[in-house]
């Protein structure tokens, strides 16, 4: 933990007049790179800043919580991206990943998916996502969505490197084996 995300932590911690502003110092530091993040998955603003709000009302309620064993930003970011994910849930929406980006050339025989609209591979690249395992999940989003580097994403997670590089192979493999096997079980065209 920075010693500025150290002071700010502190400070909120004791309450008063100084923890307000330390918030609002925190929240216009982290605000513009965590509604980034909400954005990516929510694709409107008006959502995006909803759901900013719940997260740093959240964050001002359990800050208290937060023990230091990680950094700030990663703190922030899991809040962020579980009430994210609690927002689409409720709304009933799916996940905005980019269906511009190169998902096939993650599936062996991609010819597969021709015949498929963009809502059917969207929903079985969201459904592979969510049998990923928590941690595999969210290194497949930071390093391929994102595209942060191990190195960001070892800031975010307080994972080394190695590790997180096995947890992406392995969530590619699996993300991987999940389309197939629904493919070959499912109608095409």
């Amino acid at each position: 933990m920075t010693e500025q995300d150290q002071k700010w932590r502190d400070t909120i911690q004791k309450g008063g007049r100084k923890a307000e502003q330390a918030f609002q110092e925190l929240t216009i530091f982290y605000g513009p790179k965590l509604y980034a993040q909400v954005y990516k998955l929510v694709k409107n603003d008006t959502s995006a800043k909803d759901v900013l709000q719940e997260t740093f009302i959240k964050i001002w309620l359990n800050i208290d919580k937060f023990e230091g064993k990680s950094s700030l930003y990663s703190w922030l970011y899991r809040i962020t991206h579980n009430e994210a994910l609690n927002f689409l849930k409720k709304e009933k929406r799916k996940s905005s990943i980019s269906l511009d980006q190169n998902i096939i050339e993650l599936i062996p025989g991609a010819y597969q998916l021709q015949g498929k609209g963009p809502n059917e591979i969207l929903a079985l690249l969201n459904q592979a996502i969510s049998n990923l395992p928590d941690k595999q999940a969210l290194v497949f989003e930071l390093k391929y969505f994102q595209d942060l580097s191990y190195r960001e994403i070892k800031v975010i997670t307080g994972t080394s490197e190695g590790a997180l590089k096995a947890s992406f192979h392995l969530a590619k493999e699996k993300i991987s084996n999940f389309l197939i096997s629904q493919l070959n079980h499912s109608p095409l065209g």
